[in-house]
């Protein structure tokens, strides 16, 4: 199963189309910096992730991408307070280059220098410190290279190690890789892990299970490697005068190790949870993520609460009727669902009491009511109820949640009338729903989204209903799961 389309964070689109700000329900600039959760501003630190250093990571690495790293260190390693680095960078672009790609005499060259000298067997701390450290925003995309990233890194270190030092020397070394492998471990397994626990509700003890799900599977995928050490070995020997520094550059050895696990993969895992089990978890707590933050932000009411959880959870059972994760992740999400849908509803009622203690003069009292579960819980039931027994039609559903909707909030207006995210707002939502931009009076919202997204070199939001936008959420759902349950992307 392809997993990379599935539930993905809403875009600017997706997040206007089915959960704009209405009218009394003004967004509140300090809730997405004041939003509780760290991993609202996951994705925000994804955008500052530097992959630069992993080496191989999801593509081949050539012994010519091996031989141009090592230069690039020796050669190109820029540090602003260096003044050796600062010389090299202006002698290079003294010498008309203004890349730190060294040219094709420059590297061969260099690599008849490697051929004759080899490498020291120590290993590059600072680096394989910066590459596993990258790993701490692991997305459910890349949850799996990223543990056979460090599985295989470890295992490599390792093994140079244990080849180039003894006694204390080695104790030594090997005492810092542990250190360091840990630390890389740690921050993958317990973001990847928290992000679960914030957006899905997971309780400490079955959050306390994926993380030892993370450390089992971690172990095995070590264990296999270092199986195919001998392999590795035997087919770097067979590369004639490169051999002499190929053997001790860990890297290398680490993508050779990743290329011969994918080629043998089998055996059956001791883990509670799968990898799949794990991304696929990922991809629904993305889903559960962009709720949260956007309740937090005022871009959520209950009534797109209960629509877009309900999508969410429908996206699960999906993925649990075709056999897609195991019984045990099953069980996990749907044990969960009741924590993370209270988490939506607490950062909404968080941000209705910010709005109504800063009410603008004139406001009556109760303008920001407080949540109302029953409309939310009303909705989704109605959704989730159509999802069950229409067969997993998932446009259906959502149009028997927008059918109890425009009930259920009318009802609340009656019961709060002074609360402006009801009334004349919410019944436009609805009236809107089923119509195309081109059938309804543009917004200013509209026009102000539309002329950004051409700034910014991008076509103009398609000529869409909201409905639409939901059902195009769900084909596109629908599509990644077909192919099968490879759940990579």
């Amino acid at each position: 199963m392809n997993i990379q389309n599935i539930g993905n964070i809403p875009n600017i689109t997706i997040q206007i189309t089915t959960g704009t700000p209405q009218a009394g329900f003004r967004c509140d600039p300090s809730a997405a910096a004041t939003s509780g959760s760290g991993t609202s501003q996951g994705s925000a630190r994804l955008l500052h992730l530097d992959l630069s250093d992993r080496k191989g990571y999801r593509e081949d690495y050539s012994i010519r991408d091996a031989a141009e790293g090592l230069w690039k260190k020796e050669n190109f390693d820029f540090n602003i307070f260096d003044p050796a680095s600062i010389q090299r960078m202006q002698d290079r672009v003294r010498q008309g280059s203004y890349t730190m790609k060294p040219t094709d005499a420059e590297l061969s060259a260099y690599m008849d220098t490697l051929r004759q000298n080899g490498l020291d067997g120590s290993v590059d701390w600072s680096g394989l410190t910066r590459e596993l450290e990258a790993f701490k925003t692991t997305t459910p995309e890349e949850l799996e290279d990223g543990l056979d990233y460090l599985a295989s890194r470890y295992v490599a270190a390792l093994d140079k190690l244990e080849r180039n030092y003894t006694g204390e020397e080695l104790t030594a070394q090997l005492a810092k890789l542990e250190e360091v492998y840990q630390a890389g471990k740690s921050g993958m397994i317990d973001g990847y892990t928290q992000a679960l626990q914030d957006n899905l509700g997971l309780s400490d003890s079955d959050a306390q299970a994926v993380r030892d799900s993370f450390s089992t599977i971690l172990a095995e995928k070590g264990e296999a490697y270092r199986g195919a050490l001998k392999q590795v070995h035997e087919a770097v020997a067979q590369t004639g005068p490169d051999s002499v520094w190929l053997k001790d550059h860990d890297a290398y050895i680490a993508s050779q190790l990743r290329t011969a696990g994918k080629a043998g993969k089998a055996g059956q895992s001791e883990a509670r949870y799968s990898v799949q089990d794990l991304a696929a978890a990922g991809k629904i707590a993305q889903d559960y993520q962009a709720e949260i933050f956007g309740a937090s932000s005022c871009g959520r009411d209950e009534a797109r609460l209960g629509l877009n959880l309900a999508m969410a959870d429908m996206k699960a059972e999906t993925m649990i009727s075709k056999g897609l994760v195991s019984e045990n992740m099953a069980s996990l999400l749907r044990n969960s669902r009741a924590q993370g849908h209270e988490n939506a509803l607490a950062a909404l009622d968080q941000a209705l009491a910010r709005r109504e203690s800063n009410r603008s003069s004139g406001e009556p009292k109760g303008t920001f009511a407080p949540v109302d579960r029953s409309v939310f819980q009303g909705i989704y039931n109605a959704t989730m109820n159509a999802y069950r027994q229409n067969g997993g039609d998932g446009a259906g559903a959502i149009r028997a949640g927008v059918s109890a909707g425009q009930k259920l909030t009318a009802q609340a207006a009656a019961r709060n009338p002074q609360a402006l995210r009801w009334g004349i707002s919410q019944e436009h939502y609805w009236k809107e729903f089923y119509k195309t931009p081109e059938e309804r009076t543009p917004s200013r919202l509209d026009t102000q989204i539309n002329n950004l997204l051409i700034q910014a070199g991008q076509p103009p939001r398609p000529q869409r209903s909201t409905y639409q936008e939901y059902v195009n959420r769900w084909q596109d759902f629908l599509t990644a799961i077909g192919g099968g349950v490879n759940i990579r992307a």
